[in-house]
């Protein structure tokens, strides 16, 4: 059994309990999946709209959201980024599981260009073959105004203690419309190198247009899936559709041995 790691309130950003509280997740019953890119799946339709509302209406009454930079981080004034608030509930988490994970691939076979943490060392010896078991219970909830924007990065896994289980995937959750903020992946120029000698530095300046090669609009209810070191961003976004807000999370797998 997984034994999660709570942060504390002083590393995390907005960090907050979430309440054990009645939201049904549901989704539509119309999905529909496409993979655009190797290891990046879209499930339009995932959830339903009351179930985004009332997620929206959670973070709302939070009353506990920072902002961040540009580069995700706190206290640095690298200019506009998001205003996010990091809940914690295995409640919730398990909720979204359980109508997620039928959705994912049942057996990730990992090779040296498979960009997520999947080639640190268990038990000494690499681990090619995962499968997916749950959701982290670490939600990040991010509000986008106008000119708000997340320069191109790379995401990193979550190592549990026994080294059995570790996240591999990056999982974002649309909860409003928008017709700009698109989260964008990049022609990073690493695509040929092992993902064990690529650099995975957040850049310090926006991608050109040229560099981008798949860009997934924020629709209600649709979750994007990708490969944690997928390098990527989130467009600066114009304000003209109201807020822009996501939950961004983790896909937890376990080694198969």
């Amino acid at each position: 059994m997984i034994t999660h790691t709570k942060p504390t309130s002083d590393c995390i950003p907005g960090f907050w309990e979430i309440p054990d509280n009645d939201i049904q997740i549901t989704s539509n019953e119309n999905i529909s999946i496409i993979n655009p890119l190797p290891n990046v799946m879209r499930i339009d339709n995932f959830l339903s709209e009351q179930t985004c509302d009332e997620l929206v209406k959670l973070f709302q009454e939070s009353n506990i959201a920072e902002p961040v930079s540009v580069n995700g981080l706190k206290d640095q004034n690298y200019g506009i980024g998001s205003v996010r608030a990091t809940g914690w509930s295995e409640q919730l988490a398990n909720r979204i599981q359980s109508i997620l994970l039928p959705h994912l691939e049942q057996h990730k076979h990992c090779n040296p260009f498979t960009a997520t943490d999947f080639w640190q060392y268990v038990d000494e010896s690499f681990c090619d073959d995962w499968k997916p078991i749950g959701v982290s219970p670490m939600l990040r909830f991010m509000r986008y105004n106008e000119d708000s924007e997340h320069f191109a990065h790379y995401d990193a896994g979550f190592f549990y203690p026994d080294s059995v289980y570790r996240t591999l995937k990056s999982m974002v959750i649309y909860l409003t419309t928008n017709d700009s903020g698109a989260t964008r992946f990049i022609d990073d120029d690493q695509s040929d190198v092992h993902v064990w000698n690529r650099k995975h530095d957040d850049w310090n300046r926006r991608v050109y247009d040229s560099e981008v090669i798949y860009s997934s609009y924020p629709q209600k209810g649709s979750v994007l899936l990708f490969d944690h070191r997928l390098c990527h961003d989130v467009q600066q976004y114009d304000g003209k559709s109201g807020d822009r807000i996501i939950i961004r999370g983790d896909i937890i797998y376990e080694t198969i041995i």
